[in-house]
Formats: structure tokens, C-alpha cells, sequence
């Protein structure tokens, strides 16, 4: 299990992709729009199985298809992350068995700009009220990762995240097997560190906590 991938929202696109471009070794690639949904996104590699999803809103659809909340966020930030390397059917069995509620296997896929298919399954958790704090989980079955063909531009260093319930949230984590470090904070939220040539650059969820993605 680990962290598949890092989804951060600037509404302008190409302003996110010069954000990254002066903090990263490379450039970002543009990975293409989701259809009905409002947006488009650029992705940078993080390893083989790590990258960043730049999200940002697509002009050529309207704005009346973006999600109330994503169309609701003002500035950048983390809006969710995604953990991969997991058997979705294992773990949706071992947490229904602890009383949480979840989603189906949901398949999803779209065609990329250079005509190939990506396929997914997403599995979530519902009614747990931590929002983003808590990560969908992602398997791109035959799919080639998203992280192998993107540019590299760095790694991920480090996850944090921070809860005025972190007890409660560290143990809904060991339920899904999620080893990441949980801090007392009043202030809830993730923080993670990308590192670069240039340095080290901490990326914040918004605040407040976004809903997410909900499968």
C-alpha cells in the first residue's frame, strides 16, 4: 500500500503548471479533460507508482458541470490524494466487516490525448465525516500507470496529517491498513513534501477540508 497519487486544484490550469514547473526538475505533461465534469489536468511523476495530478478547469466545458464544491474552491491546494498497491475487493471485505461503510468497486477509464485507454477501479469510504482526510483507493488493473509515463519530477518525501480527532483517525487507518502519521492539531488537514533539485516544497489541503472525491 502507498500513496498513488496527490490531486491538487488551481482553476487555471496553465497557472499550475508554471507553479510546478519553478519548483520541479521537470515539467509537467498534459493528461487531458474529464468529460462532464468540468476539468483537465497535467501530471508530474513522483517514482513509478507516485505522481501529481494537477486539476485544474477545462474553458471548453461549462462551468455549470464542475462539482459545487470543486467550482466553490478558491486558490490552490490539495483537494485529495488516492493510496494504490491494494487488493479493492480484500479491503472493502475488511472494512465492512468493521462496521464502516463503503462503495462498490466503481471501473471508470477515459481516452488519453494520444488515443490510448486508462482504466481504473476506485473504492471510498462513506459517513466517516473526516472528508479528504481520509484517500480513495485506486487500481489501474491493466492499465500502464499514469507515474511511468508522465515526467519525472521529483519525489514524494513526506505525508502528514493533522486532526482534532487524530485517535480516532489513526484507528479508521489501521482498519484500511494505511500506515501514515496522524497529529493532534486543531486545525484539520494534509500536508505533504515534494523534493526537487530546488529544494523541498510542502503542498496544504485546503482549508476547510474538502469532501473529496466521493465514490
Amino acid at each position: 500500500m502507498r500513496v498513488d497519487h496527490l490531486v491538487w486544484y488551481c482553476a487555471d490550469l496553465a497557472e499550475g503548471e508554471r507553479y510546478f514547473a519553478e519548483r520541479m526538475d521537470r515539467g509537467s505533461a498534459y493528461g487531458g479533460v474529464h468529460p462532464g465534469e468540468g476539468t483537465a489536468n497535467r501530471l508530474l511523476s513522483l517514482s513509478d507508482t507516485t505522481y501529481l495530478e494537477i486539476l485544474g478547469r477545462d474553458p471548453a466545458q461549462a462551468e455549470a458541470s464542475l462539482a459545487p464544491e470543486v467550482r466553490g474552491l478558491v486558490g490552490h491546494g490539495l483537494y485529495h490524494w488516492a493510496i494504490g498497491g491494494v487488493d479493492l475487493l480484500d479491503l472493502r471485505q475488511r472494512a465492512g466487516a468493521a462496521g464502516l461503510a463503503g462503495s462498490e468497486l466503481v471501473a471508470g477509464g477515459r481516452t488519453l490525448p494520444d488515443g490510448t485507454w486508462l482504466g481504473w477501479k476506485c473504492f471510498g469510504l462513506h459517513n466517516h465525516h473526516f472528508g479528504a482526510l481520509v484517500p480513495f483507493f485506486i487500481d489501474w488493473m491493466d492499465s500502464e500507470h499514469p507515474a511511468k509515463t508522465a515526467p519525472r519530477g521529483g519525489c514524494l518525501a513526506a505525508v502528514e496529517v493533522f486532526s482534532p480527532q487524530a485517535e480516532i483517525l489513526h484507528d479508521l487507518y489501521g482498519i484500511l491498513g494505511l500506515n501514515v502519521t496522524v497529529t493532534k492539531a486543531p486545525t484539520p488537514g494534509v500536508s505533504t513534501t515534494l523534493e526537487s533539485s530546488k529544494g523541498q516544497h510542502v503542498l496544504r489541503m485546503f482549508d476547510p477540508v474538502p469532501t473529496g472525491y466521493v465514490i
